[in-house]
């Protein structure tokens, strides 16, 4: 679960939880999904997109710009524990592993079935119960009919 924490001019910690499938928008105006009332924000500041597997912040031609990890930036990913500066604001970005309590779900918001274990190597998994009978190439040392035998 990544988030977002912000603290606001009144020295208390916010936090907003971010999802995968819609981008996040960061700015004084008060459409966006996190308002930061700074007057060195932008009304349109930033953006937060999930793409090619990591959350990325967008920065949108602030006029004050937008930093991560101390360098300004136009595009970066984002990483756990990375440091977020816009304007005055200061912020901080947590990829949280889910804990067993939480709800492990699938793009259609249903429970998705628990990681099957690793350590049996010798079939691949297809569904629930099935299983793939892995063939002998002709590179391998044994033959199929010899494989049979053992």
């Amino acid at each position: 679960m990544a988030k977002l924490f912000f603290v606001g001019l009144d020295g208390t910690e916010k936090s907003y939880r971010l999802q995968t499938h819609r981008p996040f928008t960061l700015g004084r105006d008060p459409g966006n999904d996190i308002i930061l009332r700074d007057p060195k924000v932008s009304r349109h500041h930033a953006e937060i997109v999930f793409e090619r597997g990591f959350f990325v912040l967008h920065d949108l031609a602030s006029a004050n710009g937008s930093y991560v990890n101390g360098k300004r930036i136009r595009v970066a990913p984002l990483t756990h524990g990375a440091s977020l500066r816009l304007g005055n604001s200061e912020g901080r970005f947590s990829e949280e592993l889910p804990t067993e309590n939480d709800a492990i779900e699938s793009d259609y918001g249903e429970p998705s079935e628990p990681p099957l274990p690793s350590d049996d190597l010798d079939a691949v998994p297809t569904s629930q119960h099935e299983r793939v009978n892995l063939q002998t190439f002709p590179h391998d040392k044994l033959s199929a009919e010899q494989l049979k035998k053992n």
